[in-house]
């Protein structure tokens, strides 16, 4: 009985040592396919921790880290994207048969996104009717955006809108402070689409998660979002 007990033991200890050795590199790679997907990002990596990582197999993670370059979410190119999740359950299941990151549940999360102003003016140029050659300077205290506003076949004018970055938890826009129209102050346009242009929805990302900051640097936005256990 005593050697069978050893033998249970050894058995048991090639498990460990063998789950340790390929389990963390399989379900990476099952993760990177997934979130490159969701992201449109050819350049991700996925760190993943447990110990001992065979549990791995039932879902429980220590801490799972995703780093993307030119990762798209909604509408908008983060130059680059970090998540960090703590105490993590995903569904094994949807990830070895399907590919697919499905986050069942995560203590604690914070996800940082870097929007360069260079990735805003392709964005108006893209997404608000009429804009063309859009120019956007960011500094830490304000936004101003330049562009060249075709109304109709009629006219054409040179639009300036200062104000800055807000969001209502999920949704990330732009509200203005100020309106220049052909470099004239005509003060705040409130009503018209200028007024507040939609940036992002943070719904669109494979994290459920809230905005939890806004930091303006120079050339670039920097958004921090996630959601902390008390």
């Amino acid at each position: 009985m005593r050697r069978k007990g050893i033998l249970l033991i050894g058995i048991l200890l090639v498990v460990f040592i063998i789950a340790d050795g390929f389990l963390p590199g399989l379900v990476s790679r099952y993760a990177v396919q997934s979130l490159k997907e969701l992201t449109n990002s050819d350049n991700v990596t996925v760190e993943v921790h447990k110990t001992p990582a065979v549990l791995m197999l039932t879902g429980q993670f220590d801490q799972v880290t995703v780093d993307a370059e030119q990762a798209k979410i909604d509408k908008i190119t983060l130059s680059s994207m970090q998540a960090v999740l703590k105490d993590v359950q995903l569904d094994m299941n949807a990830l070895l048969t399907q590919k697919k990151f499905v986050l069942k549940s995560v203590r604690d999360l914070t996800v940082t996104g870097t929007v360069p102003q260079a990735e805003l003016a392709r964005f108006l140029d893209a997404n608000v009717k009429g804009s063309h050659n859009a120019e956007v300077l960011i500094t830490p205290d304000k936004v101003t955006v330049s562009t060249n506003l075709s109304l109709g076949a009629i006219a054409k004018v040179v639009v300036t809108l200062e104000g800055k970055i807000v969001s209502d938890g999920q949704k990330l826009k732009f509200v203005t402070d100020r309106f220049l129209l052909n470099h004239v102050l005509v003060g705040n346009i409130g009503g018209t689409m200028l007024t507040e242009i939609p940036l992002l929805d943070l719904k669109k990302l494979p994290f459920g998660t809230t905005i939890q900051d806004i930091v303006l640097e120079n050339g670039q936005i920097v958004i921090i979002a996630g959601n902390h256990a008390q």
